[in-house]
């Protein structure tokens, strides 16, 4: 906060640190007390769990709605550009960094924030982040505007504020670096407040008095080594509401000392265990092999999906879900109804499940080739549901004159259907090229073209997605191709 309010400190924040050192959770709090002092221009929080929001071409033009929608002045400015290009938004990064945001700016003079958060968590393949890349050119034109931005150290985030047009205006804060102990005393008051309100909240058991003792918040703060994602998954998994609180700290306790240095050295014990301790009466192959389906759907889906969303995919019933997910609440957001998503409390959780070598009990290892198969499969069936014009139009209607559209079509089109379509090409580029996919999955794709192509296609019309037709078709011819490349290769032929 002393760097956003004092001017003459440099114009980018960049908060370094390691995934689970609690970075995502400075940004929102840094977000909010910006915007409640009138500071907060834009901001910009990257996921790769969301299609949208892990491409870097949507940053530009979504900092710059929210700066139209934060200042009349801006708000001027920008209109003149899209009446001018009204493509701007689909122009390079370069062109949507100058147009959209670094010229309106310096036109109106406007000071403020602008946040971006988990740079990282985007697709970029470029040797230094592009986005670092291109701000570097421009940073100097923007003396009343300050970009705090968050990442983990990557090859690339370091690279770009490396950069000799960037690095003079960057100041740089590694929060993994951090003195262990002043860290540790806010790991211990978080596990202290959360588990003294389970004690609180859990009255049909009869909870020590200290409940926790200091000894057992010092072992649990000693296992956290500094990870704040490390402490929040004790305490999901120490408050679960299907288990006895003191018997599930002393689990935690019990097991031995393990030094924790991000995801795979420290947490994947923590994971082992959760799972174990989830399942250590479940014997039958059928509920492992159901569990992974399922946890298949929710850690590969390309948008996170509800229960009712996943049970039609996978055609199965919503309460299996539920009962698949039920000890699981300490590493995934579990919603209580059926219709809000299912999400990853942590992107550790998607890499230890699909690592051979840290998650080496196969009853839990998801193999995701073999999976998004699955997901695919699953998708196509559901697209032999289509129907011509879905939402009873009327002929010649424009998207932009139907009313509440987006609601029209989760009413008459249902949210997994909407999925399948968007992304049924995607699974089908990630799955094996083995024979049993290769021939279910062509015939489910030949009978989509053959039979539902144009009530496919109106529906991507409708979610504004028509480029993503284009896609979804290249996706798939890459696929065929590598299913028939081996084939033609060893006859000397071309595919």
């Amino acid at each position: 906060m002393r760097w956003a309010k004092d001017p003459r400190d440099r114009h980018v924040f960049w908060l370094n640190g390691l995934a689970g050192t609690g970075k995502s959770t400075i940004a929102q709090t840094f977000s909010e007390m910006a915007a409640k002092n009138g500071t907060l221009g834009a901001s910009f929080f990257c996921s790769r769990d969301y299609l949208d929001r892990r491409e870097l071409k949507n940053i530009f033009p979504t900092l710059a709605y929210q700066l139209a929608c934060r200042y009349p002045s801006f708000r001027s400015q920008i209109i003149r550009v899209i009446k001018q290009d009204p493509s701007a938004s689909r122009n390079s990064l370069v062109s949507q960094l100058r147009d959209l945001i670094v010229e309106p700016l310096t036109s109106t003079g406007i000071s403020c924030v602008i946040v971006v958060d988990a740079l990282d968590e985007c697709v970029d393949d470029q040797p230094a982040s592009a986005i670092l890349s291109i701000l570097g050119r421009f940073v100097k034109q923007l003396p009343s505007v300050k970009f705090f931005i968050t990442g983990r150290p990557e090859p690339r985030i370091r690279t770009g504020f490396r950069l000799p047009l960037l690095e003079p205006f960057t100041q740089i804060f590694l929060l993994h670096e951090v003195k262990l102990s002043s860290v540790d005393e806010d790991i211990q008051l978080y596990l202290r407040e959360k588990l003294t309100a389970v004690a609180k909240r859990r009255s049909d058991f009869d909870l020590p008095n200290p409940w926790p003792r200091v000894e057992d918040l010092t072992a649990l703060t000693k296992k956290s080594s500094g990870l704040f994602i490390f402490a929040s998954t004790l305490a999901r998994f120490i408050e679960s509401e299907h288990h006895e609180p003191n018997e599930r700290l002393r689990l935690i306790i019990a097991t031995s000392d393990s030094t924790v240095h991000e995801g795979c050295a420290g947490i994947d014990p923590l994971y082992s265990q959760v799972f174990l301790n989830a399942f250590s009466d479940i014997k039958e192959d059928a509920v492992f092999a159901n569990l992974r389906r399922v946890l298949s759907a929710v850690i590969l889906a390309f948008n996170p999906l509800s229960r009712a969303q996943v049970a039609k995919i996978l055609n199965i019933n919503t309460s299996l879900i539920t009962t698949t997910l039920r000890h699981l609440h300490s590493v995934l957001l579990v919603p209580v109804d059926d219709t809000t998503e299912i999400r990853v409390f942590h992107k550790s959780l998607p890499d230890f499940l699909q690592d051979r070598d840290r998650c080496p009990d196969v009853r839990f290892f998801i193999d995701s080739p073999v999976h998004h198969g699955d997901m695919a499969l699953g998708c196509l069936e559901l697209l032999k549901n289509l129907n011509p014009n879905p939402c009873s139009l009327s002929d010649f209607a424009m998207n932009r004159d139907v009313v509440d559209l987006p609601d029209l079509l989760e009413d008459k089109v249902g949210g997994a259907l909407r999925y399948a379509c968007a992304y049924w090409a995607m699974h089908v580029r990630s799955s094996p090229t083995t024979s049993d996919f290769s021939i279910q999955l062509i015939a489910s794709a030949t009978e989509l073209f053959k039979n539902n192509a144009l009530p496919w296609i109106e529906i991507m019309s409708l979610e504004d997605r028509l480029e993503g037709v284009i896609h979804s078709i290249h996706n798939l011819f890459d696929w065929i191709d590598m299913v028939y490349k081996p084939i033609c290769d060893s006859r000397g032929n071309h595919f």
